[in-house]
């Protein structure tokens, strides 16, 4: 029984809008100062009249080369890090806190949490991106979900393609992701 209530608030926070959508993360690390501003297109998990969404994708990124910290805004507010391990290989991990605002925002229980944590693994202009989320509530009951990302990127911009669900059989939300890259990198010393 505690299998079912862990997924079903599981997916009660998927759909409420916990979890990041877009990765939008190639696995090097930022040397100097990022933002990222994009979109994320889905299916309407909330059903009604719009059967797509588009997500506003916002982040902003700071690191030395080798160790990133990033803050992303999509649905939620991420806050992350990135740690290069090798070239054209990551590990990244966050922290996730939903609007307190909209469909599914009840914090009356406490405040919903996502922790998130994958490899980023890329080389040449493409990446994948596999990443587990341990989404639930202080005290209470949590639920895993898994995000499967691929993308591909240049200089100045990002796309991807996602995939986040939860285990259990349950369905599957397909994503489809761009962003422009601005970056200032520090001078050589």
């Amino acid at each position: 029984m505690k299998a079912v209530r862990a997924l079903t608030l599981a997916l009660a926070l998927v759909l409420s809008g916990c979890l990041p959508v877009a990765m939008l993360r190639p696995p090097e690390p930022t040397r100097g100062a990022g933002f990222s501003l994009g979109a994320t297109l889905m299916p309407n998990p909330f059903g009604g009249q719009q059967p797509v969404l588009l997500l506003p994708y916002l982040a902003f990124a700071q690191g030395d080369g080798t160790f990133e910290y990033n803050l992303s805004l999509q649905w939620g507010l991420r806050g992350g890090v990135k740690v290069g391990l090798v070239p054209g290989v990551a590990l990244d991990a966050g922290l996730t806190l939903p609007p307190a605002f909209g469909e599914g925002a009840d914090w009356s229980q406490g405040v919903p949490v996502v922790l998130d944590g994958g490899v980023i693994l890329g080389r040449g202009g493409y990446y994948l991106s596999p990443r587990l989320h341990l989404l639930g509530v202080p005290g209470r009951e949590w639920g895993l979900a898994y995000q499967l990302s691929a993308g591909m990127y240049g200089g100045e911009w990002l796309g991807e393609i996602g995939v986040l669900g939860g285990f259990g059989g349950s369905g599957v939300l397909l994503s489809l992701s761009a962003a422009w890259r601005f970056e200032t990198s520090p001078e050589a010393p």
